[in-house]
């Protein structure tokens, strides 16, 4: 008799989001070949058009697409959708799961931000949806995964889930985008973009726990100072300086470039043509800009806060993400060696290495079918 497949519903809505949206490709970029191996059959959940946009087809054809299109963290999703009741499991790869069908969800929580960072969320009605939400999981869910050892310590701090119904698989990357680039690659990349090699590079989206206003302080002190003549380079944010930083930016807007948006090829050159990447994060669930830049060959200046020196361990130089005096001190000096700027390229390279998305998906089978099995005996 012929083993019955195994019917997943993995939820792809955020598939164009930021930092989301990352993992959901990256993961279906390797998932269903490792799955089917498993007898496992999976069904993305979202809108078709979306999905052909962020898939490449030889991918696409590997799954069956079932149209769902509630808005993100409506009540709506709540709900769900009828046929979710005809999935073994439902993969919900954010914290915004379908609560009638919670018990046969594995959610994805990647940070909780709105809780630790309250300065920058502080609306109450986002505190008490999330309050329901993350109360409903961690009560009803068939499994918690996340992001990083660190989210899992701030769930567990936070909302009290047991560390027994969590599961850390860590982000990955892809390594044939990210790499070192080749000096013509470079050489065209900042023609296009009118800029000067060697520049200080942060990445991020423009959200104030990115802390880039402490970055710009700082600068504006060493540039006034002529103590610092590399310009600083912003990606992520839009295309546009963040609105929080445009009153302290008046009169330095000749030493600050913002990008555009990037395609992750250009992504990777834009590390690899960079002297440094600074990265002032107040708090990540894992963050992705420092290990892309350390696959592309980039050496990165990091906070030591929240999940950082997790992810990046000694392959990455450090400072506190309120002290400007360290921040500043520890900057020049760096640039003042470039033995010293250098010496963690290969450290950073091995690093990046650790994460890799069919790694990542191989782990996500493996919680698939051990979620099943402890419902099987039950």
């Amino acid at each position: 008799m012929a083993q019955k497949w195994i019917q997943i519903g993995f939820d792809a809505r955020m598939i164009a989001h930021s930092g989301i949206g990352s993992r959901i490709k990256g993961i279906l970029n390797e998932l269903a070949g490792l799955a089917s191996k498993k007898n496992i059959a999976i069904t993305l959940l979202g809108d078709p058009e979306l999905l052909k946009k962020n898939l490449a087809p030889k991918v696409l054809k590997q799954y069956q697409i079932l149209e769902y299109r509630a808005g993100i963290y409506s009540l709506s999703e709540w709900k769900g959708i009828r046929e979710m009741e005809n999935f073994d499991l439902l993969d919900i790869p954010h914290f915004n799961a379908p609560l009638k069908y919670l018990d046969r969800c594995i959610v994805t929580i990647h940070d909780i931000i709105p809780f630790r960072m309250k300065q920058f969320h502080s609306s109450l009605l986002k505190q008490i949806y999330l309050r329901l939400v993350f109360w409903m999981i961690g009560r009803r869910s068939a499994s918690v995964i996340t992001v990083s050892d660190f989210t899992a310590k701030d769930v567990h701090e936070v909302f009290d889930f047991s560390f027994d119904q969590m599961k850390t698989i860590y982000n990955g990357l892809d390594q044939d985008v990210f790499y070192p680039r080749s000096n013509s690659e470079k050489k065209s990349f900042l023609q296009k973009y009118d800029l000067a090699s060697g520049y200080l590079l942060s990445v991020g989206i423009g959200k104030e726990h990115k802390n880039l206003g402490f970055v710009l302080r700082s600068f504006k002190s060493l540039w006034s100072e002529k103590k610092l003549k590399q310009n600083w380079v912003i990606a992520g944010a839009g295309g546009k300086l963040p609105e929080y930083l445009k009153e302290e930016a008046k009169g330095w807007e000749h030493k600050i470039h913002v990008l555009p948006y990037l395609s992750e090829d250009e992504l990777s050159i834009l590390y690899s043509a960079a002297g440094l990447l600074v990265y002032p994060s107040l708090y990540e669930g894992f963050g992705f800009p420092p290990v892309e830049a350390q696959s592309s060959g980039c050496p990165v200046y990091s906070s030591d806060a929240s999940v950082l020196p997790e992810i990046l361990g000694n392959s990455a130089f450090y400072f506190n993400p309120t002290n400007s005096q360290e921040f500043e001190t520890n900057l020049l000096g760096l640039l003042a060696s470039s033995k010293k700027l250098n010496s963690k390229v290969k450290s950073g390279l091995l690093n990046a290495k650790r994460f890799n998305w069919k790694k990542s998906a191989h782990q996500v089978v493996g919680e698939y079918l051990r979620v099943l099995k402890m419902r099987n005996t039950q």
